[in-house]
């Protein structure tokens, strides 16, 4: 099983401008990447101490949604080994080219819903951010986090970001006139009204319920009510 439909949607925003979409913050069509590697590591620094956990040099990390590389970067500086995933084969072959330095980490292809190609109970962490705030179907998200249960080792942890704000994704459903419009003659990013842009929002006792499948405790939250919720989930040492 797997979703091509974000695939190709994800393949053809990185050909587009892959800067731009993983971080919208940025001047859409601009090359320079001043500072937008420096803050890969800001936000890895930011996540795990907000959340109270750290990468140790014994650890194997997986990573979910890693894009270009600009957190696998930081991450693959503490951890032992890192395998990074994402659905876009394009973005994939970007980062491949940007981080060609990297000797301890494994770019794998996902399949947009699952793990698929990460052992059962291998990982020490699993960490994500900025990714499943896209995923168009809570669902899918959902289901990503029984998944981590699966690949967590007992006493594994995983960092993961996602939105708990559901009116923002029903605001940015429907994009102006006037981004349609410079979408359309290339003036502008393309797509910001797909369901795999415009993502959707978890409800947090159903993502408690998920861990508690997957064998996991919610152990901490941060941003409730905001498209930036982290949470930390910790698999059960005894499993």
């Amino acid at each position: 099983m797997h979703d091509d439909r974000m695939r190709r949607f994800w393949d053809e925003r990185a050909r587009e401008d892959a800067f731009f979409f993983v971080d919208s913050r940025r001047a859409y069509g601009d090359p320079g990447s001043e500072g937008f590697w420096a803050f890969g590591e800001e936000a890895v620094a930011f996540l795990l101490d907000d959340l109270g956990v750290a990468v140790g040099p014994d650890d194997e990390v997986v990573e979910i949604g890693c894009g270009l590389g600009r957190m696998t970067r930081p991450l693959a500086a503490r951890a032992r080994r890192v395998q990074a995933l994402d659905v876009s084969q394009e973005m994939l072959r970007l980062a491949r080219e940007h981080n060609e330095s990297l000797d301890n980490v494994e770019w794998l292809l996902g399949d947009g819903v699952s793990l698929a190609g990460v052992a059962d109970a291998g990982a020490d962490a699993c960490v994500s951010t900025v990714v499943f705030q896209h995923i168009p179907d809570p669902a899918i998200t959902l289901g990503y986090v029984r998944e981590v249960g699966r690949v967590l080792r007992p006493g594994g942890w995983a960092a993961l970001q996602v939105s708990n704000d559901p009116g923002l994704h029903r605001r940015h459903a429907r994009p102006g006139l006037r981004s349609r419009l410079a979408g359309a003659l290339g003036h502008g990013p393309r797509g910001q009204g797909d369901p795999a842009w415009v993502g959707s929002a978890v409800n947090l006792g159903n993502l408690e319920r998920a861990a508690g499948d997957g064998g996991m405790a919610l152990e901490r939250t941060s941003g409730e009510g905001t498209q930036y919720c982290q949470v930390l989930l910790r698999r059960e040492a005894g499993d």
